[in-house]
């Protein structure tokens, strides 16, 4: 589960550092504005973003109320508690002993104490009881993940592949092959507002960087439309690589997310001169990369469907990825065969991806692999 924890830092610093780490030995996501990384969004909008995607929202309450934002009137955390509200997800209350509330917080306080039946509410004195504390909470809310199965769609499944999005930024070299990967929700979902893909793909970009799919060096085109919110790699003019038989890494790489709730990721694949070669391990390796980074902006759906595709491919073929820029011969690609595509075929639980990426990206692998053979 995704835990959100909601606080003022102020006179809660040590119980905030604490908690990230007693919440992933209980085998959960903290989320907290100081992890989020720098980003162009808002330290608001990211937060607010963050209750937004959470499963369990935490709530510790000191002496301190917060700075009230203009336009709402109310403290950031009051902001997050009501977004946790309205979501109808799991709170978890968390009072300090011995404290003496100023008058917004005590009103706050008495607030949230109106939500109480339900509700985990505790007190504490200190970290090591906090931890208990939350140890007991967050178990208790733990549900049993469905068991991994795949089932054959019912009905056709659209995907927004990324060479038929004109919005999506484009590769400059069109015979570099890049790989990408498309998860969508089965069920009809809420629809993001349009007024909040701005802010959405600054977390993109953001999340990207931290987690190593982007440099913090790299240029990004960071922005959206009426239906996607992206962040991309752009090409920076440099060239990488240079004799024929040499390694030609591109730096292409993206994520975008639409509307719906649908989420794709892309990078383009090492090459030489004769194009790029794969093979079931190398791509089950890289789909299950992939797929790790799309987690975290799966829809609240119950179950998702998974296609992949290789475009273009006319200079992919089957074998050891690692001869690529040390080979003096080899077999080129099919002239003239475009894309390769895994389209939607099954689904799945959304709630058991997390946990199941191998499988998931060896199925996507075993696919693609049969399509090379088939049209080489």
């Amino acid at each position: 589960m995704k835990v959100f924890i909601s606080s003022v830092r102020r006179g809660l610093a040590s119980e905030r550092d604490y908690l990230p780490d007693l919440i992933r030995a209980t085998g959960n996501v903290p989320m907290r504005f100081e992890d989020f990384g720098a980003q162009d969004l808002t330290s608001r909008g990211a937060c607010l973003g963050g209750v937004q995607d959470a499963d369990v929202y935490l709530l510790i309450l000191g002496a301190e109320y917060g700075t009230e934002m203009g336009d709402s009137g109310v403290a950031a955390t009051e902001e997050e508690f009501n977004v946790a509200m309205e979501r109808g997800i799991p709170i978890l209350v968390f009072v300090k002993a011995g404290i003496d509330p100023e008058p917004a917080q005590q009103d706050f306080m008495d607030r949230v104490g109106n939500y109480q039946e339900g509700r985990f509410w505790a007190g504490f004195a200190d970290n090591a009881e906090l931890g208990v504390r939350v140890t007991k909470a967050l178990n208790e809310q733990q549900i049993p993940a469905p068991p991994f199965q795949q089932v054959a769609l019912t009905h056709q499944v659209e995907v927004a592949w990324r060479s038929q999005q004109s919005s999506i930024p484009g590769i400059r070299d069109s015979h570099t092959p890049v790989l990408e990967v498309h998860v969508a929700p089965i069920e009809p979902t809420p629809l993001r507002p349009v007024a909040a893909l701005g802010d959405l793909a600054v977390r993109l970009a953001g999340d990207a960087r931290q987690q190593g799919f982007f440099g913090h060096g790299d240029p990004l085109d960071i922005d959206s439309d009426t239906n996607y919110a992206w962040a991309v790699r752009v090409d920076d003019g440099q060239r990488r690589g240079g004799g024929w038989n040499e390694l030609r890494t591109d730096p292409y790489a993206g994520i975008y997310v639409s509307r719906p709730g649908a989420v794709t990721i892309f990078q383009a694949l090492p090459r030489d001169t004769m194009g790029a070669m794969v093979d079931d391990n190398d791509l089950t390796q890289r789909f299950t990369v992939l797929l790790r980074h799309l987690v975290a902006y799966l829809p609240a759906s119950a179950n998702i469907t998974i296609a992949a595709a290789i475009d273009p491919a006319d200079s992919v073929t089957l074998g050891d990825p690692t001869a690529v820029g040390h080979r003096n011969s080899g077999t080129m690609g099919a002239f003239g065969r475009g894309p390769i595509y895994a389209p939607p075929a099954d689904q799945i639980a959304t709630s058991t991806l997390g946990t199941h990426l191998h499988e998931v990206a060896r199925d996507l692998a075993a696919r693609i692999v049969q399509q090379l053979r088939d049209t080489r």
